[in-house]
């Protein structure tokens, strides 16, 4: 990992600690010269508060130390619904919501996110349509998952 990246993201990791925050954590962070873009999700759910402050308290920081120099951009905001699911964490607030899940064995499980019990999801997969229609539960180790989606209905 980059040096830079590195220190950024400790000082990441100490904004974060703050109370308003501890619920943040970080899903990616690129640097690209002196532009700087940073993913964070929340337990209890990313807000335009929670990235504003973030990105208010890491400036005060940067500026600080100069770690970018005295021009440079910072970006801070949520992965976006596009994004796969990375943590285990990210998973609890989806819980009742649709998800396609990727399973390192190169299935895909598509349902309803039901349950998550130490590192076992739960999901609830239907088959067939009408009074042919299967619903089952299948529980699937977070271990053997290589990307998740939730699937957003419009």
């Amino acid at each position: 990992m980059d040096s830079v990246l590195a220190q950024l993201e400790e000082l990441l990791a100490k904004v974060i600690k703050e109370e308003e925050l501890t619920d943040c954590f970080l899903i990616e962070m690129k640097k690209k010269d002196s532009k700087v873009v940073i993913y964070i999700d929340a337990d209890e759910g990313v807000t335009f508060q929670k990235c504003k402050k973030i990105s208010r308290k890491l400036e005060a920081l940067l500026d600080e130390n100069l770690l970018l120099g005295e021009k440079y951009r910072l970006d801070v905001s949520s992965p976006g619904a596009d994004k796969a699911l990375k943590y285990l964490r990210q998973y609890k607030k989806h819980i009742d919501r649709k998800i396609e899940i990727h399973l390192k064995d190169e299935s895909t499980i598509e349902g309803v996110l039901k349950n998550i019990e130490d590192e076992i999801l739960t999901v609830e997969v239907s088959s067939g349509k009408g009074k042919k229609k299967v619903v089952e539960l299948k529980t699937i180790e977070f271990l053997d998952i290589e990307k998740s989606f939730i699937l957003l209905a419009f």
